[in-house]
């Protein structure tokens, strides 16, 4: 799994729950489109605290099931799920199973993953005939939030100059996901089915500043991690400042936040 305010390398679990409503929806549209019978091998990549991994053993309790995910803090969280599961530490850009799989399921997680042309056929290899890949990933390429935030990197600084290294700004800027026509000419030679597509839900968020914490344990990680004391400081002030002028509260105290996700359900 992505930003703590003191920056440290691991995630902030206790966070991540506060929206777990929200992010149980996707996984539940998602779960909605898989037409497995009985798999007998299951994997929940970039698992979290649980979330996904929760509900695929409600689906499949007599399935092997294990929660992969980098994060020591998460899996800490993860493991205090009342299910029977396993539970692996490990990066996800050099995980291989066990066993092969029928089913990998990767709930918000690939997105955090470049080069997706040798990541997405990687993944197929590790499944069994007629396994099933199924994901979710968050679509951040044109959010107003994103936008902002790479506003704040360029401009918050002293002077109006830019915040952290030319390395941050670039990576942060880099859009690591396909168009749904690119997944599927990628996909489409190397599966018997294949389902792609995207939805944008509008959350409405409860908090001073929600959005801010919604993005915080996960898309501004990265760039938290890379500033010092005081960049990060200015960030978050000048970050804050355009996060409420453009995502006010409503009337009834929610504020709105539009969020997109592009799911696939591949199955070789």
């Amino acid at each position: 799994m992505v930003a703590r305010l003191d920056a440290t390398p691991d995630w902030d679990a206790k966070a991540y729950q506060r929206f777990a409503l929200h992010r149980q929806r996707p996984v539940n549209e998602l779960l909605g489109r898989i037409t497995l019978k009985k798999p007998q091998c299951l994997y929940d990549l970039g698992c979290g605290t649980g979330i996904a991994t929760r509900l695929l053993a409600r689906r499949w309790p007599r399935a092997y099931l294990c929660g992969i995910d980098s994060s020591a803090q998460m899996l800490e969280e993860a493991r205090r799920l009342p299910i029977t599961a396993h539970w692996q530490q490990c990066d996800l850009l050099h995980w291989r199973p066990e066993r092969p799989a029928d089913l990998l399921f990767a709930a918000a997680v690939l997105h955090f993953l470049d080069d997706h042309e040798q990541l997405l056929p990687r993944l197929l290899g590790h499944l069994n005939p007629g396994g099933c890949l199924a994901a979710h990933l968050p679509d951040w390429r044109d959010a107003l939030w994103y936008r902002l935030m790479l506003d704040t990197l360029d401009d918050a600084g002293p002077g109006g100059k830019p915040l952290g290294s030319a390395q941050l700004r670039q990576r942060m800027a880099a859009r690591p996901l396909l168009s749904l026509e690119d997944y599927y000419r990628l996909l489409a030679p190397l599966t018997r089915s294949l389902d792609i597509w995207e939805t944008e839900q509008l959350q409405a968020v409860q908090g001073q500043s929600p959005v801010y914490d919604w993005v915080k344990v996960s898309a501004l990680r990265p760039v938290l991690q890379g500033l010092d004391a005081g960049e990060q400081a200015r960030f978050i002030y000048h970050y804050l400042l355009r996060l409420h002028a453009h995502y006010p509260p409503e009337d009834d105290g929610l504020t709105l936040f539009p969020f997109k996700r592009i799911f696939i359900v591949a199955r070789v």
